[in-house]
């Protein structure tokens, strides 16, 4: 059954992969079609799936996966272009992220009352961080105005970063029970950030300089260029993580060390290389979560509150804090507003809490992301194409 199970996966890309203009044309997105096809294999194939935490076994290569991504992002990053418009995804991060957050557990006490309000902070916080990926097609079109899209890139790389130490002092206190103490949080937040600057700088640096000297002396082989950004991206996590920094954070600025030093002539084809061995994982990824999705909507006690909460987190939720936060910036138009309001999906980073928390918090919290989560990829997955397009009859 395993075997049946692997071929038919294998058979998913197959089909995925002659068919990609087709369905994009159909708005049908990478993440959409594999989260189809893990539940459709679910279905299928439900005597070889486990039922109970499917995932959770594989929370280090979602980790791996979202790191280089991250890596990858923040690499591709022209420091030139944010100079001048670093100010949209500044306030993106510390204006409209904060909002965001607390409508987002301001609506799950509303919804949900009988919640511990630690796990409604610790929902809120699964489903404040984006995922730019989810909307590679508005990322990729050269009709949405750079700014935009810089602005959009930046953003959903950077608050993944920031979340982490929120999420992991707020996992913290629900294991103790109680909210920890302001000095308490300062000092984890002081250590996990101060780690992962001083790993993603280090590393990364040294990376490079030996990436040089192999240059210089003919060792360097450009088959195996992909190698190097994924290497680069898997030791600045792992090693931050060991020390107990914040493995996302590093592999972030480790990313930006990466655009602001490395200056070959192909480095953005490097890189690309790398992100397209890091999407088959995330590919795969999601096709897991599909699955799991599906298990999980079979046993969830599915009602309106459910259902509105997921709707309200992937959209309004989000929407509605950063139009509020963009006011001030006259020289954006209202569809540029809307469009960095909008493309705010949920993704790999949510993904990341939700296992981390799944064996050790209430059911509800884990059903509740599930279901933004879920519905984010669809809502945004099929807006991408069009909002993108738009752009394109702009005067």
């Amino acid at each position: 059954m395993e075997y049946q199970l692997a071929a038919a996966l294998g058979l998913a890309f197959f089909i995925y992969s002659v068919s990609f203009r087709r369905l994009a044309r159909a708005e049908l997105t990478g993440p959409m079609y594999f989260v189809i096809v893990g539940a459709a294999l679910a279905w299928a194939f439900s005597d070889a799936m486990k039922v109970d935490q499917p995932l959770s076994a594989l929370l280090p290569l979602v980790e791996l996966t979202l790191a280089v991504f991250l890596f990858t992002d923040a690499a591709k990053t022209r420091i030139n272009v944010l100079k001048s418009q670093f100010k949209y995804p500044l306030v993106l991060l510390f204006v409209a992220l904060p909002i965001t957050f607390f409508v987002t557990f301001a609506l799950g006490y509303l919804l949900f009352p009988h919640m511990h309000i630690i796990a409604l902070a610790l929902l809120a916080i699964i489903l404040t961080p984006t995922d730019a990926a989810l909307s590679k097609g508005l990322l990729e079109s050269q009709s949405v105005p750079e700014k935009i899209r810089e602005s959009i890139n930046v953003e959903s790389g950077l608050n993944d970063g920031m979340c982490v130490p929120i999420f992991l002092f707020l996992f913290l206190s629900w294991q103790h029970g109680e909210f920890q103490g302001a000095a308490t949080m300062l000092t984890f937040l002081i250590e996990e950030i101060g780690i992962a600057l001083i790993v993603g700088v280090s590393v990364t640096y040294g990376a490079l300089k030996l990436t040089q000297l192999s240059a210089t002396r003919h060792y360097f082989e450009k088959s195996s260029s992909p190698f190097l950004v994924l290497s680069v991206a898997v030791s600045v996590f792992t090693l931050a993580q060991l020390l107990g920094g914040s493995g996302f954070v590093a592999a972030f600025v480790g990313g930006l060390v990466f655009d602001k030093f490395y200056r070959a002539d192909d480095d953005e084809k490097l890189i690309e290389d790398s992100e397209h061995i890091a999407d088959f994982f995330a590919y795969l990824i999601w096709c897991l979560f599909g699955a799991y999705a599906f298990i999980q909507l079979q046993t969830i006690d599915l009602n309106i509150y459910k259902v509105l909460f997921a709707f309200l987190a992937a959209t309004l939720v989000r929407v509605v804090p950063v139009m509020l936060s963009l006011i001030p910036f006259n020289e954006l138009s209202l569809k540029e507003k809307f469009t960095l309001a909008w493309f705010g999906p949920r993704g790999l980073a949510s993904i990341v809490f939700t296992l981390m928390v799944l064996e050790s918090t209430e059911n509800g919290l884990a059903e509740l992301a599930t279901l933004t989560i879920l519905m984010s990829v669809f809502i945004h997955g099929i807006t991408t194409r069009p909002i993108a397009n738009s752009y394109k009859n702009r005067n």
